[in-house]
């Protein structure tokens, strides 16, 4: 029986409520929606005929009465496969996910500095992009997820970046290039959109999704959608004032968080550092000022160089700031923080003492958790996993 357009708008409801919330009953799902549950029983009998939703067992949390027990349902594993880029200047990162999230294949193209072997084009990519899908061709993917490091023009089919790279990078031709739907996103609005709907206990709390890479930007999860995300400037967290008088940054603002805290910046000043100190321990790690990354600037961290401990003292004390006025400002039960340096267990200890000591203590219940979210090159991927299907599953 083929569904009408309401039908099929109420069953994309209801399939967004068993991820988000399940494992699930029926009635409760009719409460959370409003939806009658004669209509909710009839749409999840299509969702299991599909295989995309099953009965779990019988709720062992249901003491009420003697009656009929109610029968959870859940997300069938393997439904369904989707193929996730994720672009980046640090390196193109593909993988192929089912519809709950588990990464069946995965590939890294790194394209840091020291990397001359690959130049990032949009040939390039779509020529990677085929082979990845070629070789995934045995799990018939339905979409695929580009997350951005920057906004989607979509007029222009271009990404809005103030880098030549990405601003002359034709999304057109991406989309012209393959017949499976394709959809973009930037890629912390992208990693929001995943967690919501892959990201385990925390799953449809409001959540502050916070990422520090090359730059740093914040998306919002209220309310089941990501807010503000049709206004660009909304989550441009680097572009805050955290140092009045501080360092003039690339937007024109001075003392911009983004100037202390970024990689972009971090890396900038452990090059300064590398050309004037002949104590530093980069000038062991890396043979030239230009082979620094991040990741030989946390070694050096480890290997105590107080220079670049100065760097990223000085940065994680700048992010504490920021992190401390964000609840104040936003109604949210979750900050998830993102990056390559929250890898480093130490950094990730002294920024909790900071957010500890300059907690606000209110008579209110009300209190915010922060996550470290674990950073490896597959994240965006997946995350664009996750809009994909966000956008072909549960979008009416």
């Amino acid at each position: 029986m083929q569904l009408t357009n309401k039908q099929m708008k109420l069953l994309a409801k209801i399939l967004d409520t068993i991820y988000v919330k399940g494992p699930i009953s029926r009635i409760e799902i009719s409460k959370l929606t409003g939806i009658t549950p004669a209509t909710v029983s009839e749409l999840t009998g299509h969702l299991i005929e599909d295989k995309l939703v099953y009965e779990l067992g019988e709720d062992s949390a249901d003491n009420k009465g003697l009656g009929r027990k109610r029968i959870l349902l859940d997300i069938a594993e393997g439904h369904s496969f989707y193929i996730g880029c994720e672009l980046s200047e640090k390196y193109l990162s593909f993988c192929l996910s089912n519809n709950t999230g588990k990464i069946h294949e995965k590939k890294i193209i790194k394209l840091d500095s020291g990397n001359q072997s690959v130049v990032l084009t949009v040939d390039y990519f779509i020529n990677e992009l085929k082979q990845f899908i070629l070789f995934c061709s045995s799990y018939q993917p339905k979409a695929i997820g580009i997350a951005l490091p920057g906004h989607f023009n979509e007029k222009e089919k271009t990404i809005y970046s103030n880098k030549v790279l990405w601003k002359n990078f034709n999304l057109g031709a991406v989309l012209d290039s393959f017949d499976l739907p394709i959809y973009f996103q930037n890629n912390v609005h992208s990693m929001a959109i995943s967690e919501r709907i892959f990201g385990g206990n925390y799953k449809d709390q409001n959540f502050i999704f916070f990422h520090v890479g090359r730059g740093m930007f914040c998306s919002y999860m209220y309310e089941g959608n990501t807010y503000g995300k049709g206004n660009f400037l909304v989550g441009e967290v680097g572009h805050t004032i955290v140092q009045p008088g501080g360092e003039l940054c690339e937007c024109g603002k001075i003392g911009c968080l983004q100037t202390y805290a970024s990689e972009a910046w971090i890396i900038k000043k452990s090059r300064i550092l590398f050309e004037n100190s002949n104590s530093t321990f980069l000038r062991q790690l890396a043979p030239d000022k230009h082979s620094i990354t991040i990741e030989t600037i946390l070694r050096s961290y480890k290997m105590g160089d107080e220079g670049v401990i100065n760097i990223l003292n000085n940065a994680i004390k700048y992010l504490s700031i920021t992190i401390n006025n964000l609840p104040m400002m936003i109604d949210t039960n979750k900050i998830i923080l993102h990056g390559e340096l929250f890898n480093e267990p130490e950094l990730t200890n002294i920024l909790s003492r900071h957010l500890t000591q300059n907690e606000i203590l209110l008579p209110i219940d009300n209190k915010w958790d922060i996550v470290f979210k674990k950073y490896n090159d597959v994240n965006g991927a997946l995350a664009a996993c996750g809009l994909a299907v966000s956008n072909l599953l549960l979008q009416y």
